[in-house]
């Protein structure tokens, strides 16, 4: 008997070569028979493209686009849903046979209790690739789906949200009695064929009514999970299948993927995360277990199997990880360049990422076979506001606000002669679409912030110069960030905010401070803009060393002529604290002019603020007398109103006027007081420098256990409690130089370790507790080159040391001249003396690194 398949209104002759339907031959030609008798034989599994083109070109070697076009040959004459397109992947037929028609029919009429004699199609790889660094989410998400009947894993194109839910579903597939499906709708673009298409993927027919219906009635009985795949460009349409569903399937589970949830009541959304990606500094074998760093080597290895993670390239590796985000798409791109670039190259190369990272996995889906592909998908699904929006806040470095947004994105130009103008409200919605479709992170904490990934946001500067905005939003960007650091140092000088309330809102934006400044410094710039930032940033100033050149660099425009509120703001940043870059004479006389500018605006604390400055400088320069002076200045300004936030930075220069005039037991009840209001007003910046100083002078009058006591557990409470470079590297240095002093090498040489990378703002502190330390530690070269480049600096700032520091180099200095031959220590004294701050740090890092001897001094 001669096998005959038929399907609905068609009928397939084999034999004969024939295509009828109703009843009558359709013309179709011979390759295209041959796909249609190919994917019939094969109903029940995908099949891939490579195997059609070798079962219809045997021997051939032909363009896929053959396929296509046969395909698209039967589709016309078939119909769309009859063949099933899984992208990347192949073809499958989706139409029911007589038989299965009848199977599906008695499911519709028996109910559930004819459910187990249905069993849908599958068409979940048998095998599936490695998934990497996914566990915890893998547990999550089976939590969730064992709880709720609709999840939606939602993240940005790339994240590897289509690969975590095959995982799942493949662990999952005994646990349900019709097992599970999945169905792929990236290639679907109507969104009215969406039912069928879900009912073709399944073997299921839907009849001719109302096709939502019929896939409701047709799954009713079943206990199953359904999968669906890539849905965020038909949202709306699966939203509507997806509340069908859930209410008519009550044993069917649905789990969908995409980049936005559907926003119904019974949805959990399960938000993937990027890859884990470690800190810098992370050892060797720590680094392995990070998610991100794990997927780039097993892929790299893939592409190379010479490639190993080594001691030599983990930095590199971590900085790839690190500026693609943890996205796995972007690390798979990335690994597959090593055996081209090399990791050092390609984290140097990422700049250019759109450009590089091109070389997708062969049968990977068209949207994933180069990250610029990928991104160009998702932003397809933008409306023009949503697109607008994107673009603009590509200027943003890191993260910003919603005020900064609405100031960058909103163009008051274009909004007056705009009929649709992108208002400040129209950004706040077309904001919470992009964080819905995945291409803004948010972090809702205290201060709500935002931000593009690093990928996404190179993709939006292309958008966003293609459209000829670039150098207008730039400008907005600009003024935007002046605002910002203008609101929050004014409000700092007017003891609104305490100095690390003062850092905590400022240094979020330390990127788009150094952004900003970058571009109106620049030749297209703006220079008052320019000179903005560079005064307003001392906020940011502990944690950006190029700061204070940025003031070098404005110094000509001041001079030129600026208005004087700003040239105020100008000389009183140079005074301030965290310029340490200024020698302290240049510092007191910036302070000066600032006094002068600001009397003559009126503005009384101001005024009081610089002549605070003076008084600190002075002691610097032992000046006594002009310190008194400028105190008493300060105090005659002061108002009994005021906060005493502004006030205790008076009580601070009364304690050190104390100490410096050797009143020592008056000192410490001052600073004693000092740090008791601070706690009192919350004002922990201030308290650590009231607290440091205290133990500073239990070191200096004794005793010194009272001192260790003192100094470790303020550098205890540094480790959980935020503060400034500053601040840390003065108060481990107390600690590195009292802990030496006492004996006690091996908790110097700890504390050392853990403060080595703040202690090159610490200048001279920094080298003298250093010569003590390496002195005991028997590493006396090394001690040597750190007492010549601390002479140095004495000499070039022609400022004492501190009684302490003198101590401790009164020790060792007679010592390490004994311990070496004179013409040794001469050539090493010499050779520190020229040594930079980098040179410094680099000789404490390698003897630190190194076991020692401990002496018996």
């Amino acid at each position: 008997m001669e096998l005959v398949h038929r399907f609905g209104r068609f009928e397939v002759r084999p034999l004969q070569r024939q295509l009828l339907v109703d009843g009558e031959e359709a013309k179709l030609g011979s390759r295209a028979f041959d796909v249609l008798i190919t994917l019939i034989e094969q109903r029940d599994r995908l099949v891939t493209k490579h195997e059609l083109l070798d079962a219809v070109w045997p021997g051939l070697v032909v363009e896929e686009n053959n396929l296509v076009v046969q395909i698209g040959t039967l589709r016309k004459l078939l119909g769309a849903q009859v063949i099933a397109t899984i992208p990347g992947r192949g073809y499958r037929f989706t139409a029911l046979s007589e038989a299965q028609a009848a199977a599906v029919s008695s499911v519709d009429g028996a109910g559930a209790g004819s459910a187990a004699r249905f069993s849908p199609r599958s068409n979940l790889p048998e095998v599936l690739p490695a998934l990497i660094g996914r566990d915890e989410d893998l547990a999550a998400l089976g939590a969730l789906l064992d709880a709720h009947r609709l999840i939606t894993i939602v993240g940005p194109g790339g994240m590897g949200k289509t690969r975590l839910a095959e995982r799942l579903l493949h662990q999952r597939q005994g646990d349900y009695e019709q097992g599970v499906a999945w169905v792929e709708l990236a290639g679907l673009s109507d969104p009215k064929l969406l039912a069928i298409t879900i009912a073709g993927a399944l073997g299921l027919q839907v009849g001719s009514g109302n096709p939502i219906e019929g896939l409701v009635a047709a799954l009713r009985p079943l206990s199953m999970v359904l999968a669906l795949d890539n849905a965020e460009h038909l949202i709306d349409e699966v939203a509507i299948i997806a509340q069908a569903l859930h209410d008519g399937a009550p044993q069917l589970r649905l789990l969908v993927t995409g980049q936005v949830p559907l926003k119904l009541s019974a949805e959990r959304v399960y938000r993937l995360g990027a890859l884990a990606v470690p800190e810098a500094d992370v050892p060797l074998d720590e680094a392995r277990g990070y998610g991100a760093v794990a997927l780039f080597v097993e892929r790299a290895r893939a592409a190379d199997r010479h490639f190993e993670l080594t001691a030599g390239n983990l930095a590199s590796v971590i900085q790839v990880c690190a500026q693609l985000d943890g996205l796995a798409l972007a690390l798979e791109l990335a690994a597959a360049r090593v055996p081209m670039l090399g990791v050092l190259a390609l984290a140097a190369a990422l700049d250019e990422r759109l450009h590089l990272l091109t070389q997708g996995r062969r049968g990977a889906p068209q949207r994933q076979r180069t990250l610029r592909a990928a991104l160009e998908w998702s932003h397809g699904l933008l409306n023009a506001a949503e697109a607008t929006v994107f673009r603009r806040l590509g200027v943003f470095a890191g993260g910003f606000s919603l005020d900064m947004a609405r100031q960058v994105v909103v163009d008051e130009m274009a909004m007056a002669a705009d009929a649709t103008p992108l208002d400040a409200w129209a950004v706040v919605d077309a904001l919470g679409s992009l964080i819905d479709r995945s291409f803004v992170s948010a972090d809702t904490g205290a201060l709500p912030r935002y931000r593009l990934l690093e990928s996404a946001r190179s993709f939006a500067l292309e958008r966003l110069a293609a459209a000829g905005e670039t150098a207008s939003t730039l400008r907005r960007h600009a003024l935007a960030v002046c605002d910002f650091l203008r609101t929050v140092d004014d409000a700092f000088l007017d003891g609104e905010l305490l100095d690390d309330q003062h850092a905590a809102l400022a240094r979020p934006n330390l990127d788009n401070v150094r952004a900003a400044y970058s571009w109106a410094s620049g030749i297209a710039g703006d220079p008052q803009l320019a000179i903005t930032l560079a005064a307003r940033a001392s906020a940011v100033a502990d944690f950006a060393l190029e700061c204070a050149p940025w003031l070098v660099a404005q110094r000509q425009q001041v001079d030129d002529g600026v208005n004087p509120e700003l040239a105020a703001r100008y000389w009183l940043a140079i005074a301030s604290p965290p310029m340490f870059h200024f020698p302290t004479p240049v510092q007191l006389e910036a302070a000066h002019c600032a006094v002068r500018l600001y009397q003559a605006l009126g503005q009384a604390r101001r005024v009081y603020f610089g002549w605070l400055l003076v008084a600190r400088h002075q002691n610097e320069l032992n000046n006594d007398e002009a310190a008194s002076q400028a105190i008493e200045q300060a105090r005659c300004i002061v108002k009994p109103h005021w906060s005493a936030r502004l006030r205790v930075r008076l009580l601070r220069l009364d304690s050190f006027a104390a100490r410096r005039a050797r009143r020592l037991p008056e000192a410490l009840q001052l600073f004693r007081e000092m740090a008791r209001v601070c706690v009192q007003v919350g004002d922990w910046g201030t308290e650590i420098g009231a607290r440091n100083v205290l133990a500073d002078l239990l070191w200096e009058i004794g005793p010194i256990e009272e001192a260790a006591r003192e100094a470790c557990e303020l550098a205890e409470q540094l480790r959980t409690r935020p503060t400034s470079v500053t601040n840390i590297a003065l108060v481990f240095s107390n600690v590195v130089g009292i802990l030496s002093e006492m004996g006690n090498i091996e908790g110097a040489s700890r504390a050392a370790r853990e403060s080595l990378p703040f202690m090159p703002r610490a200048k001279q502190y920094f080298l003298d507790v250093f010569v003590h330390l390496l002195w005991r530690r028997r590493q006396y070269e090394s001690a040597v080159l750190l007492l010549g480049a601390s002479e140095a600096v004495i000499a070039n700032h022609q400022a004492p040391r501190h009684p302490n520091e003198q101590r401790l180099i009164d020790h060792a200095r007679p010592a390490l001249e004994a311990a070496l031959a004179p013409d040794e220590f001469a050539r090493c004294f010499a050779a520190g003396s020229v040594l930079s701050e980098a040179g410094w740090h680099a000789v404490v890092a390698q003897a630190l690194s190194e076991s020692h001897l401990p002496a018996s001094q």
